[in-house]
């Protein structure tokens, strides 16, 4: 029987070694994913080593924190800073990453959805979390350029987040119909300022502080002309985080021509809050289009 037991575990352990083993082998040995997720440990340990500067240096800026429903934006490095403090106070000694998630990936620009945990110093854990974050490459520079984090789903009522969910979804039907009838007023409802974007491969920062920002005031007329535009279709559309007042979005929408044919796919980061009750705009980003012309 002991020999049987031994022979048990032996072969528990040859598993959990063949599953670390491929795991391992699953994680790409370069191009931007590999990038990515290099910059998203070297972020941890500078993020754990309770130096700002270290963390700074790890940052591109501008640099996008999205809270629950709002959005800070630092523009340079000595802007931004972690309250380190404020975490000692808690018993905060240090962070580890529990899953990550790779979804959308382009030369430049890698989301990633990383499952985190808050320990002591005696290496228990005393808060567990989930953050949404943006790597982008400048100038050959991996770094993170946006982050949205929240408690586990855990921490939130279930149908509380299925409405927040639900919400949110309509206001993306609903920014689409206003879009598709040009409808001004109706878009200025579901979006709202501050807003910030980081657009395309060149990863472009862009910052809405009013309504009349060109990120949010549509130039119509120079769509139909310049492009022969008609109207704009959504799909592939995917929830990668959620809390009551945010949710984050990851759908690929479509421009089409007068002839209906679709000549730009453009695969986009949406991020849906509710401010004073209403859900609009907050954050986007776009990949370059997956079609060429």
């Amino acid at each position: 029987m002991k020999s049987g037991r031994t022979l048990i575990r032996l072969i528990g352990f040859l598993v959990v070694q063949l599953l670390a083993i491929a795991s391992l082998s699953a994680q790409p040995a370069s191009g931007p994913e590999a990038e990515a997720r290099a910059a998203l440990d070297r972020f941890l340990i500078a993020f754990n080593s309770g130096d700002n500067e270290q963390v700074r240096q790890q940052l591109h800026f501008p640099h996008v924190t999205h809270r629950a429903n709002s959005i800070s934006v630092a523009g340079h490095p000595a802007d931004f800073s972690v309250a380190y403090e404020s975490h000692r106070r808690s018993g905060w000694a240090r962070s580890r990453w529990d899953n990550v998630v790779t979804y959308l990936v382009s030369d430049e620009k890698v989301n990633l959805g990383v499952d985190f945990s808050r320990l002591n110093a005696a290496g228990e854990v005393i808060a567990r979390g989930y953050v949404f974050y943006i790597f982008t490459s400048k100038e050959g520079r991996w770094a993170m350029q946006y982050r949205a984090g929240s408690l586990g789903p855990e921490s939130y009522e279930e149908a509380e987040l299925a409405q927040a969910q639900r919400d949110a979804f309509a206001a993306v039907e609903y920014f689409f119909g206003a879009f598709n009838a040009n409808d001004r007023f109706a878009l200025s409802y579901v979006n709202h300022v501050p807003q910030a974007a980081i657009v395309y491969e060149d990863n472009r920062f862009v910052f809405a502080d009013s309504m009349n920002s060109p990120l949010i005031e549509t130039d119509f007329d120079g769509l139909r002309d310049r492009e022969d535009w008609s109207r704009s279709e959504y799909s592939d559309i995917a929830i990668r985080g959620a809390t009551p007042d945010r949710v984050i979005f990851e759908l690929t929408f479509e421009r089409l021509n007068s002839a209906g044919e679709v000549y730009m796919r453009i695969p986009a980061t949406w991020v849906i809050a509710r401010v004073d009750g209403r859900w609009g705009m907050q954050f986007r980003s776009l990949m370059t289009s997956t079609i060429s012309n």
